[in-house]
């Protein structure tokens, strides 16, 4: 319990028939679902391409608690008998935390259908008490008008990064953001260390704290950052960067080090107690195949439905998933405050 208040104080914290018989047992429950998005884009999308179809199926309303991973898992921890919200978007170690204490339900295929064409790597790691319905890749990006020759590797981009070969712009994630561990791990897999020896990875982010413009907090700080060119190069999420390639900052470009990428996924949870009905008709809604796609021509992160067909001109964006790597998870969690402990102390001095 030390450990989890450490890291969260860290961290900020017949088909027709069973189709019908589905929802009657929805509107029975009640005509409301509390669920949650981020804000942005997020918000955008749940709005326009999942919330209308979630209401035509079950004609029930939806009400979107905007927020993040941390702030949602403490309000669920706090009243569990009483949760504030039926469905929760969560980040990866803050659902086992929920699915170690009871306090979400296991998804089944017969509760939520789109599950069967959801693959095992998105439902596995969380043993079915969550499903994500996207990933994404993490990478660097770069302004293409002063970087000419980026880094290949992991490796080399803290060692130029280091030796001030791309001058005094670069960004990378603060111990603050909720996915920093997985950074943390992945900077030390990547060059030769593993849960066990995390040095790699703070050794790197000691070379480049003397060009660093700063750590970024939200991925939405270092989106403002990179419009306004105070930074030139950094890590950032695949889906994110493509976006701004396509809009606001069109000089970028995104390029994924050897030798591999970290992928991350966004699993949705049912909150026990909540309106169970409600909220796994929810998560179906998010496994859907349909706002999935409207979701990726929007946002840029990948689908996970094995249904949805990506359109040709959007497929160079996705990255083959045997090119990624993910930590254990269980493992990540217990060593997640002493990764939080050592950052404080080597790299806040």
């Amino acid at each position: 319990m030390t450990d989890r208040r450490t890291l969260l104080k860290a961290l900020g914290g017949g088909a027709a028939l069973a189709a019908w018989s589905r929802t009657s047992l929805v509107h029975a429950q009640g005509n409301m679902v509390t669920i949650t998005s981020l804000g942005g884009k997020w918000e955008q999308s749940i709005r326009e391409h999942f919330i209308p179809l979630f209401k035509q199926r079950t004609g029930a309303d939806v009400r979107v608690v905007l927020g993040a991973p941390p702030q949602w898992t403490s309000q669920i921890e706090a009243q569990p008998n009483n949760p504030p919200l039926d469905a929760v978007d969560n980040a990866e170690l803050f659902a086992i935390s929920l699915a170690d204490k009871g306090l979400v339900q296991k998804l089944t295929v017969d509760k939520v259908p789109n599950l069967a064409d959801t693959p095992d790597i998105f439902r596995k790691p969380f043993d079915d008490f969550g499903a994500s319905y996207q990933y994404s890749t993490s990478g660097i990006f770069y302004n293409a008008e002063k970087i000419k020759n980026p880094p290949e590797t992991w490796a080399e981009f803290f060692e130029r990064g280091g030796k001030g070969e791309f001058g005094r712009t670069i960004t990378v994630p603060d111990v603050s953001y909720a996915w920093a561990p997985f950074f943390i791990w992945h900077y030390a897999a990547a060059q030769g260390g593993s849960m066990e020896n995390l040095d790699p990875a703070y050794a790197g982010l000691k070379k480049l704290r003397p060009n660093l413009v700063k750590f970024w907090t939200t991925a939405l700080e270092v989106e403002r950052m990179i419009v306004s060119k105070e930074v030139d190069i950094g890590v950032l999420w695949d889906g994110r960067v493509h976006a701004l390639m396509a809009g606001a900052a069109p000089w970028l470009k995104f390029k994924r080090l050897a030798p591999h990428s970290l992928i991350t996924l966004s699993p949705a949870q049912v909150v026990k107690g909540g309106n169970e009905k409600l909220a796994f008709e929810w998560v179906n809604t998010l496994l859907d195949p349909e706002p999935q796609l409207k979701y990726f021509k929007l946002i840029n992160f990948t689908p996970t439905n094995a249904k949805v067909v990506i359109p040709e001109d959007m497929r160079w964006q996705i990255m083959p998933l045997d090119k990624g790597v993910t930590p254990p998870l269980r493992d990540l969690a217990k060593v997640a405050p002493r990764m939080v402990e050592r950052w404080n102390r080597e790299l806040r001095s």
